[in-house]
């Protein structure tokens, strides 16, 4: 695994940016006595109107801030819908009870783990297309851990316990509800992003990303070829620097050591060690 080496860039108020081969700033957020602040500008006023709107109906809901909880594992498995993983999942079995897995994406109504139910769901999507990952068969709901400014028809229809967070805001975009929040996270609209935070939030020392890509088989229009013969769109690779970003952080914490792990069929990450699925076992135990 190679530590980034691209340029910090430090502010005032001691907060820490880097920046993305695509051209993002990912902050340092285990430094917790920096004051929140995304200096992206990415919004537009669509999605600042949007925002507001699910800001106000999901604040009416009163649900718990996830600030307010003490949920803590050693070991963080978190589980997106990637590249064959209704074949994979099945070794998700053998996640030990105390460790927490924090399902994203599309994970949640496609899981089918034998004897081991998802910890978390973790949902910041704030459109409509949030709602085909709603699960209407699971029996039992996981936690939701749910952006404030999630689709509210998502989370109004959602069978479980649901614990809110702020997500960091950029600048030009001011929240009402900013100030009910003491803890915020940087999830730059991305739900990997925000369950690593959580991760982090949650004291994980080990902390492993599972079917976390978005690859497919056969090239479609607007495609790109990855070296493993799969394939995937060119805007997957923005995700991909912003996960691998934050994990960047994460190995910046000074009172604990991270380990960081990825199981999938992406691209690999820099700042993640890639575990093959014979080893996988081994580390969760």
């Amino acid at each position: 695994m190679a530590n980034e080496t691209r340029k910090i860039k430090t502010y005032p108020d001691s907060n820490q940016y880097i920046r993305t081969k695509s051209g993002m700033w990912v902050r340092n957020y285990v430094n917790i006595n920096a004051p929140f602040a995304d200096i992206n500008k990415t919004y537009t006023s669509a999605d600042i109107q949007l925002f507001l709107t699910n800001e106000m109906q999901n604040s009416t809901a009163r649900h718990t801030w996830l600030e307010n909880e003490k949920f803590s594992h050693d070991t963080i498995v978190i589980v997106s819908d990637g590249y064959d993983f209704s074949k994979k999942q099945k070794i998700l079995s053998c996640v030990p009870k105390e460790a927490g897995i924090i399902g994203v994406n599309g994970s949640l109504t496609k899981w089918n783990v034998p004897g081991r139910l998802m910890d978390y769901y973790l949902v910041n999507n704030p459109y409509q297309q949030c709602l085909k990952y709603l699960s209407r068969k699971m029996r039992s709901m996981p936690k939701c851990i749910a952006s404030l400014r999630s689709n509210a028809v998502f989370l109004n229809a959602y069978r479980g316990q649901i614990f809110k967070y702020m997500p960091v805001h950029e600048s030009l975009f001011s929240s009402k509800f900013s100030k009910e929040s003491r803890q915020n996270i940087d999830d730059y609209r991305n739900s990997i992003c925000a369950a690593i935070h959580c991760a982090y939030l949650f004291g994980a020392s080990k902390v492993i990303l599972f079917c976390c890509d978005d690859s497919f088989s056969g090239e479609r229009p607007g495609s790109e070829k990855l070296e493993n013969g799969l394939y995937q769109y060119p805007q997957q690779r923005i995700a991909h620097e912003l996960i691998d970003a934050k994990l960047f952080w994460m190995h910046n914490e000074v009172y604990q050591e991270i380990e960081t792990f990825h199981h999938d069929s992406g691209l690999n990450y820099e700042n993640a060690s890639n575990i093959e699925e014979n080893n996988l076992k081994d580390l969760l135990n």
